[in-house]
């Protein structure tokens, strides 16, 4: 196995040993059309998906669906390209280690916020001193804890980390990727939120909660000629067969779902369809907190999950997970499977359990985004599946974006719909060691904190990929994790749509994206 770092995002050796695992641990980018040309200039692309930005602030919107648009807002410190699995540069030109420990951030010279701010090392850690405002309740905060920071001159800061990390370079493309303009945060204060102010490829524009969020092009953006589109929309539209439909019809010029089904009705109808494998798979994430801190009920719960079940009435067309990473991936496993169904087994834990705590029944929540069809289908199904024993009943929750991202970081579901957030290995850490930035299941284990920690400190790519399979291993055997179809994002695309290449898990690079005209 290779893994290629590009001279604009240089690593240190031992960081690029460490990174070793990332270039074929997940499918790369299938699907794109033929070449169509050089980039035009001018028009509108309009991306449809199924839930809301949870936020453009960019403390706190480094998870999930509020990626897309602060990209398209900040641009990122650094990027994880996901078809050729390595790091690259972005408003840093580079993040560099001699040891993985103390590291040099290098920014672009010259660059402005949109409101002629400079875009400079003081900048950035302002930013990352703004994630530790507890009352800001930011994602990244954890990952800001994990390390300090000093501005060397306008371009360069000195970042150390807490611990021996040669994945850090990940934290930059995601949790502490994003910067906004100091001057702007100060002046507009909680309004900053709502009337935000980057330096990236798109400003922001308008916002209608629920219905479209609308990014006009930044003509002083770096990387001249991009932008290539004059405008761009995130629609929002829940149901699957809406987007669809929207599709077709020309209101929207890239869709963005994780069903198979659709993406062959794309192929049939003449759509490009790029499709990308992330790690893991979509199902739900535990909380180790109340009744599910028992080993015991958390064993119930991963007996009574009917993996083929909720595939066969909600995907149909895509392929189930019986293991945690599918076979001929580097990461996969025999022995990590999911636990065989068994609901004489499950009641016999719940009634055990009960009997110890006073006979009450458990009420547990499941946690899930509002209004997608598919998604109401399985939260019914994954319900009646854990209330086939006595004693045991789960309530469904349906959140709208901004509500699903406050449950997920804060921690507040017994059960919340959830997939691992992209491709890079390192989100096992992110998700399941105890310090993770992205742990918010209250899930600590020491089996799985040794190993996870192997692998920021180790070079022996070997040792490596072991690590991380002694942690799937153990994830799967406490019950912190299950899903139902393996993770793969697929973006269908309407005739004389250009240049889309999927980011993180839902979305696009939106600098790339252009229309013919």
């Amino acid at each position: 196995m290779r893994i290629r770092i590009r001279a604009a995002a240089a690593l240190s050796a031992a960081a690029a040993v460490s990174l070793l695992l990332t270039s074929c641990s997940a499918g790369s980018p299938t699907g794109v059309g033929e070449p169509a040309g050089d980039p035009q200039r001018g028009g509108t692309v309009t991306l449809a998906f199924n839930t809301d930005a949870q936020s453009v602030d960019p403390v706190t919107c480094a998870i999930g669906i509020g990626i897309g648009p602060c990209q398209a807002i900040y641009g990122a410190l650094l990027y994880y390209d996901l078809e050729n699995r390595e790091i690259t540069s972005g408003m840093a030109e580079s993040f560099t280690s001699g040891d993985g420990k103390v590291w040099t951030l290098k920014l672009r010279p010259g660059m402005t916020f949109t409101d002629n701010t400079p875009f400079n090392a003081e900048a950035v850690a302002f930013n990352w001193q703004r994630t530790l405002d507890p009352s800001l309740l930011s994602p990244s905060m954890a990952a800001a804890k994990s390390i300090t920071w000093s501005v060397v001159d306008d371009t360069t800061l000195t970042v150390t980390s807490n611990e021996v990390n040669h994945q850090l370079p990940f934290l930059r493309t995601e949790p502490l990727a994003f910067v906004g303009s100091p001057t702007a945060i100060t002046q507009k204060g909680a309004d900053f939120a709502t009337s935000p102010v980057g330096a990236g490829p798109f400003t922001f524009g308008s916002w209608a909660r629920g219905t479209e969020m609308i990014l006009d092009r930044n003509a002083g953006y770096w990387d001249q000629p991009r932008p290539y589109v004059d405008r761009l929309v995130y629609k929002t539209i829940p149901a699957d067969d809406q987007r669809f439909n929207a599709l077709q019809a020309g209101e929207a010029d890239v869709m963005v779902v994780v069903s198979e089904k659709y993406a062959n009705r794309g192929r049939s109808a003449g759509l490009d369809v790029v499709q990308s494998t992330q790690l893991g798979g979509n199902g739900v994430r535990l909380s180790s907190r109340g009744a599910l801190a028992d080993p015991g009920i958390r064993t119930a719960v991963g007996m009574l999950i009917d993996n083929e079940q909720i595939r066969a009435a909600a995907f149909p067309d895509d392929p189930g997970a019986t293991h945690f990473m599918p076979e001929g991936d580097p990461l996969y496993d025999e022995t990590a499977t999911w636990p065989e169904k068994d609901v004489e087994g499950a009641q016999r834990l719940v009634d055990e359990y009960r009997a110890r705590n006073g006979g009450s029944e458990i009420v547990l929540s499941y946690v899930t985004t509002a209004g997608s069809p598919v998604l109401n289908r399985v939260a019914e199904l994954l319900q009646a599946q854990l209330e086939a024993v006595d004693g045991l009943e789960l309530e469904i929750k349906a959140l709208d974006g901004a509500g699903f991202a406050g449950a997920l970081v804060s921690g507040n579901y017994d059960l919340i719909l959830n997939s691992l957030g992209g491709a890079h290995p390192d989100n096992l850490y992110k998700v399941f060691h105890t310090k993770g930035s992205g742990n918010a299941s209250g899930y600590s284990n020491a089996t799985v904190d040794q190993a996870l920690d192997l692998t920021h400190t180790a070079s022996d790519p070997a040792v490596i990929e072991e690590a991380y399979k002694t942690a799937i291993r153990e994830v799967i055997a406490t019950n912190a994790y299950r899903y139902w179809r393996p993770s793969e994002t697929s973006l269908l695309i309407r005739p004389g749509t250009h240049g889309v290449k999927p980011a993180y898990q839902y979305w696009i690079r939106t600098e790339l994206v252009w229309r013919q005209q």
